[in-house]
């Protein structure tokens, strides 16, 4: 090899290098700029469904990247807790600022505590999750059905898309407190049917 060949390739090689060393201060650069960008926002812990009052343990901060689209986000600086749920987050999502109501009151939900049996209820079910509520008659109501007129003979469904905002842990009796987000014309309805019927949970696929 000629030591013009040699003198070229070492230039070549120089050239790579210098070349291979600029980029990557490019890129540090650049990253160092995308860091600089980089915002909190709150993000969900859990499911959150319409009616749900957040609590700590339901949010945290997020970094995201270009606060162009964060603005549609709630920053982690701002103060959420006890803020009412209006429409559901899957956990894991950020939260838009469309999602939250500082009153129960735009939503006229209201939480209910109902005593369920265990075994008429989705096994696992938690807070945020979405629910249908059944009413099955009890013997009682379908052995004289005209004592009561509000009694059922056969399962009916007394509403859908329910949202979860408590379940307790099952106890000695066989029964679980599951309270859930109804608005105010359908608590009387479901309260009148505790007396001579089941209730029945059936887990959504909302």
């Amino acid at each position: 090899m000629k030591i013009t060949d040699l003198q070229l390739l070492k230039n070549s090689r120089l050239v790579t290098g210098l070349s291979l060393f600029i980029i990557a201060l490019l890129a540090a650069s650049l990253i160092a700029k995308e860091a600089n960008r980089t915002v909190y926002v709150w993000a969900s812990s859990t499911e959150l469904a319409p009616g749900n009052i957040i609590t700590q343990a339901d949010i945290k901060a997020t970094p995201v990247l270009l606060p162009e689209s964060a603005k549609n986000y709630l920053s982690a600086s701002a103060q959420i807790i006890g803020a009412v749920v209006k429409f559901r987050v899957a956990a894991g999502d950020l939260i838009p600022l469309a999602a939250i109501t500082s009153t129960s009151d735009q939503l006229d939900l209201r939480a209910v505590p109902l005593t369920i049996e265990s075994t008429d209820l989705p096994m696992g079910l938690t807070r945020g999750e979405v629910i249908d509520i059944y009413a099955i008659p009890t013997s009682n109501s379908t052995s004289n059905p005209t004592s009561n007129p509000r009694s059922i003979v056969e399962s009916t469904l007394l509403t859908e898309r329910v949202s979860v905002s408590a379940v307790s842990e099952r106890n000695n009796s066989g029964k679980a407190s599951v309270v859930v987000s109804l608005p105010q014309p359908l608590i009387t309805l479901i309260l009148n049917h505790l007396a001579d019927s089941r209730l029945i949970i059936v887990r959504g696929s909302y």
